[in-house]
């Protein structure tokens, strides 16, 4: 039986966005050990996935966490790796691991740490990051690609967020959800703009209640947002696991954010979902956008010079998210509220 282990390290979109490439390998044969390895923090990701037999947990931190990783990793006697986020420590970990097949993406200077790789220009944004993870399967002699998934709560992650709609009289109210935070990895819409629109939603639906999601590294926004708008909201526990979120999300009529993992997972999820993106190329919503159900992308409508990141106040265009028009947004919702 071969055994195959799938490395996607990074954050929760890119796992969610990684999850194809696990099914397309049990459509392909059922009978391939497939295993996920990524950080503590996404693992839960897999808990009702079925179509991973295992996840291994990777722990960059101090040699003694690495060793052990290894360890795991050996136990496993896995053929081939695909490493669909290509990282230094991965590389080496799984080079020492002694993995007969490593295959990754190019233009790295670590590549040669991989037994095949694929040159990728994943920057030039010519299609989706999902599609590009499933272009590294032809290199494991697996010719089916499955781009869709859904992902379904776990039944005691549903009792868990239902209590606490419950407490908050919310139970059987209409839901709109916004995740105000950000990854960081770009430019996002400020708390002020999330303000505005709230206000906006709340005169066009009376009858719809705003949750807000968040993590504790999104306290300055959530605070800010908080202190300026002049509307009901009801902010949600900061540490919901991303079982409990999941939870949560399926529970909205409609999800507004960032281009940020709780996008994806609501896109995953079914869950109509509403994303800023920044004009930056590197940015573009046609390799990072929601996949899945129906989803409304807005971007600055501004011929951003940038390719690489945003230059904030050095930029003519700054700052382009206060230009937004929400009228879109607004009859989105509405469409799907009904």
């Amino acid at each position: 039986m071969e055994r195959i282990l799938i490395a996607e390290t990074d954050r929760v979109g890119d796992v969610i966005l990684s999850l194809p490439v696990f099914k397309s390998i049990k459509k392909y044969d059922r009978k391939i050990y497939v295993v996920a390895l990524v950080s503590p923090y996404t693992r839960d990701l897999f808990r009702n996935f079925k179509y991973a037999d295992g996840v291994i947990e990777y722990f960059d931190g101090d040699k003694n966490s690495l060793e052990n990783t290894l360890l795991k990793i050996r136990s496993q006697q896995f053929d081939t790796a695909l490493i669909l986020h290509p990282d230094k420590k991965v590389a080496k970990l799984l080079q020492k691991a002694e993995i007969k097949n490593r295959i990754s993406y190019g233009w790295k200077w670590y590549q040669y740490l991989f037994t095949d790789v694929l040159v990728q220009h994943r920057s030039r944004n010519r299609k989706h990051q999902l599609e590009y993870n499933l272009d590294l399967l032809k290199y494991a002699g697996i010719d089916v690609l499955e781009k869709n998934i859904k992902l379904e709560p776990d039944l005691d992650d549903i009792k868990f967020v239902n209590g606490i709609l419950r407490k908050k009289k919310l139970y059987n109210k209409r839901l709109i959800g916004i995740h105000p935070g950000s990854g960081r990895s770009s430019l996002s819409l400020s708390a002020e703009k999330y303000a505005e629109l709230i206000m906006l939603l709340k005169k066009n639906y009376k009858n719809t209640e705003i949750v807000l999601t968040h993590t504790p590294r999104d306290k300055q926004i959530i605070d800010r947002l908080i202190s300026t708008v002049k509307a009901r909201i009801h902010l949600m526990p900061e540490n919901l696991s991303l079982t409990n979120l999941m939870a949560l999300l399926s529970r909205l009529k409609v999800f507004i954010s960032n281009s940020t993992g709780p996008l994806h997972m609501a896109s995953a999820l079914r869950v109509p979902a509403i994303g800023f993106y920044s004009p930056v190329f590197v940015h573009s919503p046609r390799r990072w956008g929601p996949y899945w159900g129906y989803n409304l992308v807005i971007r600055p409508e501004v011929n951003c010079p940038e390719k690489w990141r945003c230059r904030l106040e050095k930029c003519k265009y700054y700052d382009c998210f206060h230009s937004i028009d929400f009228k879109p947004v607004i009859k989105f919702v509405g469409d799907h509220l009904k």
